[in-house]
Order: structure tokens, then C-alpha cells, then sequence
């Protein structure tokens, strides 16, 4: 994902628009009252071949954003699987989303992620003002203050409507920014911040005008005009590790309210993705251990002290949105547990409110250390949501280190920890290559000490949790090797990335454990994990999003030698960024993290040194309804400039987006074939590969496959994908458009044989288009074209409700060639392939 995700894209360098998602039935048929644009003329000739078209250009990034992986792909039902989570935090009249915001006097202390949220339960209201006093200690810190006109709050960076008007002690400004569950800067205003003093921010909301002040003094007048939100609560929100607040205060039809910060009495210290359970007259105690934790920082403790009933804890997965269980099907468990005494402990799958007890059963603690606990639980009923028990019946206490619940092999994909729908439908969708990276990989940030492919083998109860960039309390228990045997199972070509701050001698050991041979050192740790063959690895990146400058250069250097020592053969990629103007100078351009590819240039030059092979990796985006190439295609001419014989290619592995609508179907689509036309780039990827439904908590609400507990479903984006798959041609051919500007967007591929024609025809206008279709160099043999048409309202997307609102429609076209010419018309906003035999 781009870099700038975690300065809250301070450089805004590519538009993200997100509008409000309705679904849609799709027609086939033009409406009569539809505009149309005038026809526009495409010229084929089948004869003349331009260059081959790479198999690999359906391909999707997979990463931990928006928990596609821990949530998503991995069949671990059970979110805080660990017990890192904090306790929540309780304020009288707050929500809190995210973080710990403890009350100290009359001031209120935070610590936490970026983008945590603590939001007033006054009720929505449109004129007034806003203040607060804000206290920053740290001159690093970035974003902290307000968030105004606050509507439908979640957990995650961006997961609420909403302004923000936040101080910045970095960059000294004030910021105002529009949040739709994305983010959209507005305005950043140079202005003083001083550090170690209380500042007074206020805000005044009259209808469409948002007015900011700081210490009294008006520093910003925004007029919002149509994209204004009018309505809502109030807020604070941090985009920085610590702060401290004091006088939130709100005036609303001329009277003013404090709104105090007091600590609500919380009655148990549970983990926060877990919830108490205490039936009966049952009485106990729960807290958060801290000495001799199983793992990581803490684990959950729970005492039955007396009475009659139940003590203990339950959990129902990705933030609580419940699992799903199918009756009579097997669920496999296990727990991590100890207890100074022993004590019987129960296990149980039970309805949302735990009223009905689905599947049950006893599980003997004996005294001692931790104890690895394993359960089947088959469900005498379905539940939907549903949720996991863990419970004392009679006076004891018990220490929970780790739990897990999956499916059995019935739910799993060919054995693996894998949701075997969710890997049923990346297939169907015509995936061919996957790319595992992204921030979570260390690329965003300089240091992620516990993302090491080292921690990521071995028994999955035993790996250790992990700090991510998207997740403070992330998972282990899907790694880079699952990915791998994932994707080998799946008969995906693949692509992992690592952090640039491995050593040179754990990637020698890595290169040893996946090609090596089984009575190597590392090698034969492969096979005791399970994987007794080499496996299939053609292509490693290194970083993600990197500024390619010198720094980068002198941590690639040693990788890529202690690498290519182990295996010659294989292909390196480099986590380049994004470039956003056309690059006519390689060592003096704009529009990018970088002015210079001299880095590049050292890196090409080691290649060569080496007779080895190297990639470059970047990123570009697709809001839609058109393609953001920016100086991409400059960019693959610098490099050729620059090499000097040295092996290289480009490769795009992010196609990057706000949404998940047709408008980026639209823009993915011709981004396909833009690079076909191009011809260099051998493998395309769209980002995000999976989106749990519902959890989008930090803008990029871009999924391909949509998931939740019980179903999966394709969103447009992904339907491009199928599409273009399904009609994979390996050839080029010429082809010419003539007509309204920009009005089709065309690409041309045959067969081998020349036996079968494939037009892939984009109009991202909101006009019909109606064309001469000229074929010359191929005669179609069959009076009837396959077509697949893709079409509807920028917006359709769709929905657990109405999983196929919009989808590709198929028919069969009497095409009516007459001295190899005809006529067909283009729906607005639509993707056609027709296919000419």
C-alpha cells in the first residue's frame, strides 16, 4: 500500500475518491433515453503480431490491510488469539475505538496506534463549536486534536464519517480533512505548535463552513460546498503514540457544555477481543498476567471464587462479528493453559448470547506449567453468529495462553490452514499469480524487529505474536511459508516479500530451507514442517514502497549477493514506490519520493556484476474510472537507459484504489490493457486481494473478494479479473481507435493459431459509444461472437445481501460482417470482450 498511509498520505500524491456504495441490477440492454457519443472507429489487424502477452497479468497483492489474512484467509476463527489486546478502556460518555485513554486529574492521557478514536456520546448536532486544549511533549509526534460531525465510528484509522482538525508538531500546521471510512485531505495551514505547552484548538461549524482556531486566532476558513457532512457527535483522534487533553468543551445553541473525563468502573480486566461470561450467582475475578505470559506481554487469568454457575470468557472472532458454524460439521481446537491447582475447564460452541449450548467439552488443567490442550467440537445445530466458550463451573483459577479454532479438513483448502472457500473462489476468480507484501512487511516503516521469516515456522501455537503495521497485535500463525504452500497448492505463481532488514545470513539459511536439499540443516526443517520437497520459488522481493535511495542500496547489496550465492537462478524484485510525472532526466525528476535512480542504477550494475536478474517493482493507481499511470511507462525507459545490458524488468504489483466500485473495475481493466499494449511489464497485480466485510478500518477499501464468516462473494474489480483471464490470448496484435478522445479504450489479442480474435473493449464514459468494429488479416469462421459485458453505475458494487448485483453478463452476438466490418455499441461505464472464433 502506498507509503504515505502512515503520514496519513501527507503528500497526497494521487487522488482517492470513495463514494457511497448502492448496489445495482445490471441490464443488458441500453436505455432509449441514454446519451450517446459520437461513433468511433476500431481498426484490427489480426495479422500483424506486436509482441507476446504475458500469462501473469491477473494477478492480486495480498496482505494483512483490512485483516485479509488474520480474519481473512486463515482459517483461525478466533481473533486475539493471544490475549494481547489491552482491556478496553471505559470513559462515562465516550466510545473508545482503539487505544488507552486513562484519566489523570482533570486531563485525559493517550497512548496508543495510529488513528485511535474516542468519540462523545452527545447526540448529533449540525452548528456550534468545538474545543479543546491539546498538549504535545514530543516534536516528532504527528496528528492529534478533533474530530467533528462524527458519524458511524469503527475501529481503524479511518473507520468513521467525519473532520478532522488535528495539530501537527512535526511538520508545525494544523490540518483539516474529510473522512468517508477513507481519508481526504483538505488543507494543511503552517502554523505554530509549540512543544511542552498547552494549545487551545477550537472549531466552528456554521452549515458548509468549517472554521479553526488556535489559541483564539482564526487560522483556516473552509467552505466544504457539496462534499459537506452537516451532522454529528464530537471527538478526539491521535495519529501519534502520546498526547494529553484537557477542557473538551462544546457550544451549541448558545450554551456551552464541559465534557468531562472520568473513568468508568470496568468489572473485569478482559482481553479486548474477548468478553466476560458469569451466569448464575456465580462470583470471580478476571485479570491480565503479566508474569510468565505464554506469550508476548500478557495472558488471561479467570477465578471461580464462589456460587453457582459459569466463570470464564468467550469470543466471537475478526472484531467480534461472529462465527459462523455449520451443523454436524467437525471443529478443531486446542488452548494453552496452566493452574497452580488443577481445575476442570469447559470448552464449548454456543449461540451469540451463549443461550444455547451447541457443542461441549471438559478439558482437565493439572497443576503446573502450560499445558497444550487439544478438542473437536461438532455442532448439533448451525449458528450464525455464534461464538467460542471458555468456562470454570466450580471454585479454581486458570491462566489462558493461546487458543485456536479452525473447520475440519471439510472447511480447509487441501489440508492447509486455509478457508476453503475463500481459496475455491480465488481460484474461480482466474487469479495467476499472488504477491504476498505490502506494509506489513516492513516496507512502510525503517524497523520491524519481529516481522522475520524465522518467526513465522514451526508449530503455529508457538510463534510468537508481533507489533504489525496495520494490527498492533498481530498473528504469526499465517506467515510467509503459508503463503508459499498456499499458493503451490493452489497452482498460483507467487511472489513473497521481505523485510530489508533481514540479514545476509538468515536469507541464506531462508534460500536453504526452500530449495535446499532435505538433509541440509535447513532443509530438513523444512520437511519436519511438513514441506519434504524444494519448493517452486522463482521470485523474492525485497521491501515494499522503499524510497530506492542509497540507504536502501546498502541493505540491498548483501541480501541480494548472500541470495543469489544460494540459488542464481532466482529473480530479485525490488520494493520500489510509485512515480507520478514523467521521468525525462533518470537523475533529476519530481513526482516521486526520490529526484534520482542512481540507486537503480547501482543496483543494475550489480546485476550485471553477477549475470543475475532483477525486477523493479511499482505501483500505480485505479480510483477509476480511468488508470493513474503517471511516469510508469518513463520510468521502464529510464531503467533501459540506465542498464547496460544488466538483466531487468518492471512489473506493477499494486494497483492501488480508494473503493471497490465499477468506476475501479473500469480503471483496472484498461490498466490490463495499457500494459498489454506496452508490452515490457510481465506481471500486473491488483491490491487488496480480500476485504472481510464490514472491517475496512483504514481507507483501503479496495477488496477484490469480499469475505465474512459464512460467505464469499466477487466485488466488479474482481469480475475484471475472471474476465480477463477467461479470455487469455498470447499475442498482440495491432490495433487502432479512432474517434471521441478517450472515449474506448481497446486491446487486441489472437491466438497462436490466429484461429480465435479477443477484443477487450473499455468505455469509461457515461455515454454509449457506438463503433465500426474493421477486422482485416481474420475472417470469423462461427456468425456468432462470445460477449461479456461488465456495466452499470460507477458505484455498483455488491453486497452480502445481494452478492451478485453486479456481474458479468454473457451472449451470443450475430456480428453480421460484411467486407470485414460491422457495428456494435458500448454501454456506459462498461467493460465488453468479445471473442471471435
Amino acid at each position: 500500500m502506498i507509503q504515505a498511509v502512515l503520514y496519513e498520505r501527507v503528500t497526497m500524491m494521487y487522488r482517492m475518491t470513495t463514494l457511497l456504495m448502492v448496489p445495482v441490477v445490471v441490464s443488458l440492454f441500453l436505455p432509449a433515453a441514454a446519451a450517446q457519443a459520437p461513433e468511433s472507429r476500431i481498426s484490427v489487424q489480426a495479422d500483424r503480431v506486436l509482441s507476446p502477452v504475458s500469462r501473469y497479468l491477473t494477478g492480486a497483492c495480498i496482505e494483512d490491510v483490512n485483516h485479509e489474512i488474520y480474519g481473512g484467509i486463515y482459517s483461525q476463527m478466533i481473533f486475539g488469539e493471544s490475549f494481547q489486546e489491552p482491556a478496553p478502556t471505559t470513559l462515562k460518555g465516550f466510545e473508545v475505538f482503539g487505544g488507552n485513554w486513562r484519566v489523570q486529574g482533570n486531563e485525559l492521557h493517550f497512548t496508543g496506534s495510529a488513528g485511535d478514536k474516542l468519540v462523545s456520546d452527545l447526540p448529533p448536532f449540525r452548528d456550534g463549536e468545538v474545543g479543546v486544549d491539546v498538549f504535545m511533549s514530543d516534536g516528532a509526534c504527528s496528528n492529534a486534536g478533533l474530530i467533528v460531525r462524527v458519524d458511524n465510528p469503527g475501529r481503524g484509522n479511518d473507520n468513521f464519517f467525519g473532520y478532522e482538525v488535528a495539530l501537527n508538531a512535526a511538520a508545525q500546521n494544523v490540518r483539516l480533512g474529510r473522512h468517508r471510512k477513507n481519508w481526504e485531505l483538505i488543507q494543511d495551514v503552517p502554523c505554530e505548535v509549540p512543544i511542552g505547552q498547552w494549545v487551545a484548538l477550537s472549531v466552528k461549524l456554521e452549515g458548509r463552513t468549517i472554521e479553526i482556531f488556535i489559541n483564539g486566532k482564526s487560522i483556516l476558513r473552509h467552505e466544504d460546498g457539496r462534499a459537506a457532512l452537516l451532522s454529528g457527535t464530537v471527538g478526539l483522534r491521535q495519529f501519534q503514540p502520546e498526547a494529553r487533553y484537557r477542557k473538551l468543551w462544546v457550544n451549541t445553541g448558545g450554551q456551552r457544555r464541559v465534557l468531562d473525563f472520568l473513568s468508568d468502573t470496568h468489572p473485569c480486566e478482559v482481553s479486548g477481543m474477548w468478553r466476560p461470561i458469569q451466569t448464575g450467582d456465580a462470583a470471580g475475578t478476571f485479570t491480565l498476567k503479566r508474569d510468565r505470559p505464554f506469550t508476548g506481554q500478557q495472558s488471561q487469568c479467570m477465578t471461580f471464587v464462589r456460587g453457582q454457575g459459569q466463570i470464564g470468557v468467550e469470543n466471537q472472532g475478526l472484531n467480534r462479528w461472529g462465527m459462523s458454524f455449520v451443523k454436524g460439521k467437525p471443529y478443531e481446537g486446542l488452548l494453552w493453559a496452566r493452574a497452580e491447582s488443577s481445575v476442570e475447564l469447559f470448552v464449548a460452541l454456543e449461540n451469540e448470547d451463549g443461550s444455547q449450548t451447541l457443542a461441549e467439552k471438559r478439558l482437565l488443567v493439572k497443576a503446573g506449567g502450560w499445558q497444550r490442550l487439544t478438542f473437536t467440537l461438532t455442532p448439533k445445530q448451525a449458528a450464525n453468529p455464534g461464538r467460542l466458550a471458555v468456562t470454570l463451573r466450580q471454585p479454581g483459577s486458570v491462566v489462558l495462553g493461546y487458543a485456536f479454532l479452525q473447520p475440519g479438513e471439510w472447511g480447509r483448502f487441501k489440508g492447509l490452514p486455509v478457508r476453503r472457500d475463500v481459496a475455491e473462489a480465488l481460484i474461480d476468480q482466474g487469479i495467476t499469480v499472488l504477491r504476498y507484501g505490502g506494509c506489513m512487511n516492513g516496507g512502510c516503516r525503517e524497523h520491524y524487529p519481529e516481522y522475520r521469516w524465522k518467526k513465522m515456522i514451526g508449530p503455529r501455537d508457538r510463534r510468537p505474536p508481533y507489533a504489525g503495521f496495520w494490527y498492533p497485535h498481530s498473528t504469526h500463525g499465517w506467515g510467509i511459508l503459508d503463503f508459499m504452500n498456499f499458493c503451490e497448492a493452489a497452482e498460483f505463481e507467487y511472489i513473497p516479500a521481505f523485510n530489508m532488514d533481514e540479514s545476509p545470513r538468515d536469507m541464506t539459511d531462508f534460500m536453504e530451507y526452500a530449495k535446499g536439499s532435505a538433509d541440509s540443516q535447513w532443509g530438513s526443517r523444512r520437511v519436519a514442517d511438513g514441506h519434504p520437497k524444494p519448493y517452486h520459488l522463482k521470485y523474492l522481493q525485497l521491501g515494499n514502497e522503499q524510497h530506492v535511495d542509497e540507504n536502501y542500496w546498502q541493505k540491498f547489496k548483501p541480501l541480494a549477493e548472500a541470495i543469489w550465492a544460494r540459488d542464481p537462478e532466482i529473480i530479485l524484485v525490488v520494493g520500489d514506490f510509485a512515480y507520478g510525472e514523467p521521468i525525462h532526466d533518470p537523475f533529476n525528476f519530481s513526482g516521486a519520493p526520490i529526484t534520482t535512480l542512481a540507486a537503480h542504477q547501482k543496483i543494475l550494475q550489480l546485476a550485471k556484476q553477477h549475470n543475475r536478474e532483477v525486477w523493479f517493482d511499482i505501483h500505480i493507481r485505479t480510483d477509476g474510472p480511468r488508470p493513474e499511470f503517471g511516469g510508469t511507462f518513463s520510468f521502464v525507459d529510464a531503467l533501459e537507459k540506465l542498464a547496460d545490458g544488466a538483466k531487468h524488468r518492471v512489473v506493477i504489483l499494486e494497483f492501488n484504489a480508494g473503493n471497490h466500485e465499477l468506476r475501479r473495475a473500469l480503471a483496472n481493466a484498461a490498466a490490463i490493457n495499457g500494459i498489454e499494449r506496452d508490452g515490457r511489464i510481465p506481471i500486473a497485480a491488483s491490491a487488496s486481494c480480500l476485504q472481510p466485510d464490514g472491517q475496512n478500518d483504514n481507507g483501503w477499501d479496495q477488496g477484490l473478494l469480499f469475505l465474512n464468516p459464512s460467505q464469499v462473494w466477487l466485488q466488479p474489480p474482481g469480475y475484471i479479473t475472471q474476465m480477463y483471464n477467461r479470455n487469455y490470448l498470447p499475442q498482440l496484435v495491432q490495433c487502432q481507435v479512432t474517434g471521441e478522445r478517450d472515449a474506448l479504450d481497446v486491446s487486441a489479442t489472437r491466438s497462436e493459431d490466429g484461429h480465435t480474435l479477443v477484443l477487450k473493449v473499455v468505455n469509461p464514459t457515461g455515454k454509449s459509444v457506438p463503433a465500426k468494429i474493421r477486422l482485416s488479416g481474420f475472417v470469423p469462421g462461427k456468425p456468432v461472437a462470445q460477449v461479456t459485458e461488465l456495466s452499470g453505475p460507477l458505484e455498483a458494487v455488491n453486497t452480502a445481501d445481494k452478492p451478485r448485483a453486479v456481474v458479468p453478463q454473457q451472449r451470443q452476438w450475430t456480428h453480421t460482417f460484411k467486407d470485414g466490418t460491422t457495428r456494435y455499441t458500448f454501454l456506459p461505464y462498461s467493460i465488453t470482450v468479445l471473442r471471435f472464433q
